[in-house]
């Protein structure tokens, strides 16, 4: 009996042990994140966000880096395990059982690896097969393809599941249908019962319980596009339009007009009992059409600002580099890749060696052996191009031993920067070969560009912006900045180029790139009246107009549209607009949904009328570079980022984690299917400083009022809905019908007014704003109906 009882103690310590281990491990696999530390990565400051701490976090990483998904079969061999030694089913560890969970986990890891592919677990650098999935998975597939080795795994874990469980394989298949079916079958009945409880109370709820808020927009209202796209195609779309919106088309493109409100209320309750409202004294003042107060005698900073670069370049050793491609042959045909190199192309930081193999060796060879030849050549990085587009050649790409610094000036003495023809050029530094690189802008026409720290990507957007600089004045270039980090654009700051002062919230950047749609409707209907299809060709028409031609169309515009029209028009030529967006991603982590919105109608649509986009970022996440910013935005450059995968999203190709640090980049331009290599230009401070300077000295920024105005709202409006301002006046044909009936009531809501007199509901909302300015209704109580404060009128 003493031997008995204390075997069953022994049975339930091991019990618990087993389940507490269990437990830990499954704790730590729930809770693992890539940037704790492993033994792959380790601080002593680096805190571990893994719930069961560093050892979690150690050995959480340690599994799923070598089984992946198949981890979680050792989680339930444990608490199996832990079950045995409780039911005293066995004596000791069961064997059979730790076989299967063996092969259960290398199964499973097979799986995972063949249907999730590169996927990782967390955006971290852990693939879902784990090292050893992969590696099966990467021996089988050439002899089954993808579909035979699927149906091969799957029948293996059919017979797992049969021999674990002590039943036939059809029992197996029967319980797992029989399973399914019931799973389903709740499923529908629990959907059911959610539809008729709801069906059954909403109709009980009362009214204000449902009552969208004043400002929400009505479900089916569809957005309206640019107004000069608008023409109408039937009476009855014509009609609802004016029904529905005339009042806020009004107040759509108001934003070149500043109101001074007086101090005086704007509305008073007249003794004979109706509601007359008192004209605002207001004063107004037009404002330019973006121009700074100086716009003429511009002068044009000079290039002996910057300074000279060393004379020469960095030669290379020609022994090195014969020694060096000697040495890649040689290693190359020890992997029976034999050929020949053909050329060599040195860089200011790369080496192209030029090989081209014999006809019976495959591409896909010479791609997986990047890391081989790293080592055999001792260099920081190769990076393999195969083909080289429009040759028969591979290009293999080696750090040089001694790296040579591309200076801004070495790049805009370039003619091409100087062209005419390129409106807004961007210099991307030098190619492999040393030649200068500059593209323009206005032909991309908007720049995606990605670099992790010490990448080089800042020096590149402050070089971008300096280049642009050093060819326009404000008069041909306006710039809009966002910097949330508070750093990297510092340095141009108060230049007149700018429309408004730097952003450094990123909660109101939303409202700068709405301010951009606004603006670039306003650019679209100026060109639809003048009959140009872009920029240029409008700024040519403009430019030749007489004080009375231009008097005389806002006449004509002012009698066929109404009064509130002929403001809406430019009738000067218009500069290029260049919004730079320096952390893009702490944009899309603040406000995703309204960024993205923004970002892509801009993307769209801006080309023709002069405004381009920059949106630089760190980390080029799937959830910061969505596949709609990604569509419309063909232009993207990359420097060294952390994984294949960020390599992937920018590029669509891995290839930018080999790059070198500081300067290094791919780009790949519109239409072209393999990215270039080269070298970004370096920017000293005090050239930056001399640049900047130059254009303080010559006159102050004159922001923009109606681009601040709406950055100070945070853009609340959507990206093509009509702005609205309680401050303008407003004329409705139905005031004092709706008037007469509100002042019946006791509490009034801008549903009621909508269904009382069957209007559109953003019409209804602003009768409601009015009548709360002219003191008619209280002010909005969350969701519950406004208070009348008036009483009958006296007819």
């Amino acid at each position: 009996m003493g031997r008995n009882s204390q075997s069953r103690s022994w049975d339930d310590i091991l019990g618990l042990l087993f389940a507490g281990v269990g437990l830990l491990l499954l704790i730590s696999l729930w809770s693992y994140h890539p940037s704790d530390p492993s033994l792959n990565s380790f601080g002593s400051d680096i805190k571990p966000l893994n719930l069961c701490g560093y050892w979690g976090a150690i050995f959480s990483d340690l599994l799923f880096q070598g089984f992946g998904g198949g981890s979680w079969v050792l989680v339930f061999v444990l608490f199996f395990q832990s079950y045995i030694f409780f039911t005293r089913q066995n004596e000791g560890l069961d064997r059979q059982l730790w076989l299967f969970g063996a092969l259960g986990t290398l199964l499973f890891s097979c799986l995972f690896a063949l249907h999730l592919g590169d996927k990782t677990f967390h955006q971290g650098h852990t693939q879902a097969g784990g090292f050893l999935g992969n590696m099966i998975v990467a021996f089988l597939l050439p002899v089954f393809n993808r579909v035979g080795l699927a149906i091969v795994l799957w029948l293996c874990a059919v017979a797992f599941l049969s021999l674990f469980s002590s039943h036939r394989m059809i029992e197996v298949l029967s319980y797992a249908g029989d399973w399914a079916k019931y799973m389903g079958a709740g499923f529908k009945e629990s959907i059911s019962k959610s539809v008729s409880f709801f069906r059954e109370r909403l109709p009980r709820l009362p009214e204000f319980a449902t009552e969208p808020k004043i400002f929400r927009r009505p479900k089916e209202v569809k957005e309206p596009g640019p107004r000069f796209f608008s023409l109408s195609s039937s009476e009855k779309e014509e009609e609802d339009f004016l029904e529905d919106e005339e009042e806020s088309y009004d107040d759509s493109y108001d934003e070149d007009e500043i109101e001074e409100e007086d101090e005086e209320p704007t509305s008073k309750l007249n003794l004979s009992g109706y509601l007359t409202k008192k004209k605002k004294e207001t004063s107004r003042r037009r404002l330019r059409p973006q121009m700074p107060r100086k716009v003429e005698n511009w002068e044009l900073p000079k290039i002996s600002l910057l300074n000279d670069p060393p004379q020469g370049r960095t030669r290379l050793d020609e022994k090195e580099l014969k020694l060096k491609s000697k040495l890649l042959v040689e290693k190359l045909a020890q992997f029976s890749v034999k050929g020949e190199v053909t050329g060599i192309k040195p860089g200011p930081a790369v080496t192209m060696f030029e090989f081209k193999p014999n006809a019976d060796v495959k591409i896909s060879k010479i791609t997986d052996l990047a890391d081989d030849l790293s080592l055999a050549l001792s260099s920081e990085s190769v990076r393999i191009v195969a083909p080289i587009p429009g040759r028969d050649v591979v290009g293999i790409e080696t750090s040089n031993s001694q790296r040579e610094t591309v200076f801004l000036k070495s790049i805009i003495q370039d003619d091409y920067f100087w062209d005419e023809e390129v409106k807004l050029p961007i210099t991307l530094g030098r190619k492999a070969d040393g030649e200068p690189r500059i593209v323009d802008l206005r032909k991309m026409p908007h720049l995606m560009v990605a670099g992790s720290t010490g990448s080089g990507k800042s020096v590149f957007v402050v070089s971008l912006i300096t280049g642009l600089l050093l060819r326009h004045s404000p008069k041909t270039l306006r710039l809009v900045l966002v910097d949330p980090k508070q750093v990297d654009l510092a340095a141009i700051n108060d230049i007149p180029h700018l429309v408004m002062p730097p952003i450094i919230d990123s909660k109101k950047a939303v409202g700068a790139l709405r301010w951009g749609i606004r603006e670039m409707e306003k650019r679209y209907r100026s060109m639809s009246k003048f009959g140009a299809r872009g920029l240029e060709a409008f700024n040519d028409i403009v430019s030749e107009l007489s004080k009375e031609q231009i008097d005389e169309h806002a006449a004509f515009h002012t009698e066929l549209e109404g009064p509130y029209h002929p403001k809406s028009y430019y009738y000067e030529p218009l500069p290029y607009i260049v919004i730079v967006v320096e952390e893009f991603g702490d944009l899309m982590a603040v406000d995703k949904v309204n960024v993205e919105q923004a970002v892509v109608r801009l993307a769209q649509m801006a080309r023709a009328c002069g405004i381009h986009l920059v949106l630089a970022m760190q980390s080029p996440r799937k959830d910061v570079v969505t596949g709609l910013i990604k569509t419309n935005i063909p232009g993207r450059a990359s420097f060294k980022v952390a994984s294949k995968m960020d390599s992937r999203i920018i590029l669509d190709e891995s290839g930018a984690e080999r790059l070198l640090a500081r300067g290094d980049m791919l780009f790949l331009a519109p239409g072209v299917s393999k990215p270039e290599r080269h070298h970004g230009p370096y920017l000293p401070e005090e050239e930056i400083q001399a640049v900047v300077e130059k254009w303080k000295e010559q006159g102050e920024p004159v922001y923009d009022q109606a681009a601040m105005k709406a950055v100070e709202g945070g853009g609340t409006t959507a990206p093509g809905e009509p702005s609205f301002d309680q401050d303008d006046e407003i004329k409705d044909d139905r005031y004092d019908e709706i008037l007469e009936y509100v002042a019946t009531q006791k509490e009034v809501s801008a549903s009621l007014i909508q269904r009382r007199f069957r209007l559109g509901y953003p019409r209804a909302a602003r009768m409601i704003e009015l009548f709360e300015s002219e003191g008619v209704v209280g002010p909005a109580n969350g969701s519950k109906p406004r208070q009348v404060l008036i009483r009958e009128l006296p007819r």
